[in-house]
């Protein structure tokens, strides 16, 4: 029968190389972690948040396409808009047509112009515009009719300003108003400073 005796310093000497075993396996199991695992669970995490995107996206997706056919429809108006006012708009003043047309409504309506006063062409950011002093006279109802077609004349105006004065003895009612006409449209020069209207 064999007997093995250990000193004192056999068996320390015997649990340090086990701590250290112990240790070294500890920091390949780290190492490998760090160097493997853990790549492979941020790619992961990442897969996973894109998926989670994606079906967000594809639960969304009728709500997206009705707004973006809603957009669509918008932009579609806004540019039939745009047309309809660029064949108001004439590239030159061309006044005397303008007052030849007020002047025929004016006497289909049984008003009487006694001014017509086109001011000096002013320019605007991406067109020209023109005031028209305008004097007239006729009742109330021939001054209200004439407007209206002047509204719907083929040539862009507005009206700025209008004075009605009233006489007790009198049907007639004398006029004087502001017409603003347009010519010349272009597109706006980049950065140009938009223009605020006063009065």
């Amino acid at each position: 029968m064999a007997i093995h005796l250990l000193d004192d310093e056999t068996r320390r000497l015997g649990r340090w190389l086990h701590y250290a075993g112990a240790l070294l396996t500890v920091l390949c199991a780290t190492a490998g972690y760090a160097l493997f695992l853990a790549p492979v669970l941020h790619e992961a995490a990442n897969a996973e948040q894109q998926v989670a995107e994606l079906l967000l996206l594809a639960e969304n997706a009728p709500a997206i396409r009705e707004n973006h056919r809603q957009v669509s429809h918008e932009l579609e108006q806004v540019a039939e808009q745009i047309a309809q006012v660029r064949g108001r708009v004439p590239r030159d003043a061309d006044a005397g047509t303008f007052m030849k047309a007020i002047t025929q409504i004016a006497g289909e309506e049984q008003l009487t112009i006694r001014q017509f006063r086109p001011e000096a062409p002013v320019t605007r950011s991406g067109y020209v515009e023109i005031e028209v002093s305008l004097k007239g006279e006729g009742s109330f109802a021939s001054i209200c009719t004439f407007f209206d077609r002047l509204s719907r004349l083929p040539r862009l105006s507005k009206v700025k300003s209008l004075v009605l004065s009233a006489h007790s003895d009198s049907a007639e009612y004398p006029m004087e108003a502001t017409l603003i006409i347009y010519f010349g449209l272009r597109d706006p020069e980049p950065g140009a400073r938009k223009e605020v209207g006063h009065g």
